[in-house]
């Protein structure tokens, strides 16, 4: 009962249109308007579709809080939730869906309660806390909100949902420009969650972000190796299942869904072989240079076996035959 209490004492001080449980119903302290609790609940989902959050939280809070009905003071709970999210206050919302799940352990909605606290902390997060320096707000940090989905996210692993939000809490950090936490978030649901309807979409976008993060051939190129090995796993994991569209379905694709994802896996890999393929020619020229030529034979010989339909195999072949001569 301790958090209904709490939830009673914010209500009073809150003020809105001053209602008050009194003697099974709830009156209006400015017009003396009656309400029985279930017309007030449906005050409060009114309140909520004609978009007055702050007044439908108010509200439900009262009612949650009072001696009603267990299932009306459920229900009012749950939609004080939503109004605060709805109302752009993720922070206070997660805390309600949070005394939810205390208070109805055993509802039929403790799935659909645990998502929308998924939600509530990734809202939080994009939304940042003001950070200020000597009194002064300098700017917004979404530590707290990344914390509070991390948090969330281990505490129901089980999910349905749990991989999705993991997901995309690593487009969060993209579109942050924070492609290696990103690149964790994916990671960590290709490793927990392989057989996800997140994995393939997860699968792709870390080879993407490993492609992108190459920069040219003289510097290392594991990156891109990486890369190759992504999209050549794609490939290997999810193309057999075009001929099936139960299995396909399970993964959240289509067949033509599932070409598109083909066509840059496909894509990624001729592009990662080309660049691997200008890398070993620019070592074969390195070594022609400093009168090696057994050694840049090496390199070139390489080209021709294992990449050999990429546009820097004809000159690797005509320096080979070059240096045979």
């Amino acid at each position: 009962m301790f958090p209904f209490m709490i939830l009673l004492l914010l209500a009073a001080l809150c003020g809105g249109d001053s209602w008050e449980y009194r003697a099974g119903g709830f009156v209006n302290l400015s017009t003396g308007e009656t309400k029985a609790p279930d017309a007030f609940l449906a005050l409060g989902e009114k309140l909520h579709a004609d978009h007055k959050f702050e007044e439908a939280a108010e509200a439900m809070g009262i009612l949650a809080a009072s001696p009603v009905e267990l299932s009306l003071r459920e229900r009012g709970l749950l939609l004080r939730a939503r109004a605060l999210a709805d109302g752009e206050e993720p922070t206070a919302a997660y805390e309600e869906y949070n005394r939810y799940l205390t208070a109805f352990p055993e509802s039929p909605r403790v799935a659909a309660v645990r998502e929308e606290m998924m939600k509530c902390a990734l809202a939080k997060a994009r939304q940042g806390d003001l950070q200020t320096i000597l009194g002064i707000p300098m700017y917004r940090s979404s530590r707290n909100g990344i914390k509070l989905l991390r948090d969330t996210l281990l505490r129901f692993s089980r999910e349905e949902c749990t991989d999705d939000y993991y997901l995309r809490l690593a487009g969060y950090f993209l579109e942050e420009g924070d492609s290696a936490s990103a690149e964790a978030e994916l990671t960590l649901i290709l490793e927990n969650y392989p057989a996800s309807d997140c994995a393939p979409r997860a699968l792709l976008l870390r080879a993407r972000i490993r492609r992108d993060r190459f920069d040219a051939i003289s510097y290392d190129l594991s990156t891109l190796v990486d890369a190759r090995r992504d999209y050549e796993r794609f490939v290997g994991d999810f193309l057999r299942y075009g001929e099936d569209p139960e299995r396909l379905r399970s993964l959240g694709l289509d067949a033509a869904r599932l070409q598109v994802m083909a066509t840059e896996a496909r894509d990624g890999i001729r592009f990662v072989t080309a660049k691997l393929a200008e890398k070993e020619l620019a070592l074969a020229r390195f070594y022609i240079h400093r009168g090696r030529p057994r050694s840049a034979a090496v390199y070139l010989e390489y080209i021709l076996k294992n990449l050999g339909d990429t546009p820097t195999a004809p000159e690797a072949k005509g320096l080979l035959e070059t240096l045979r001569k």
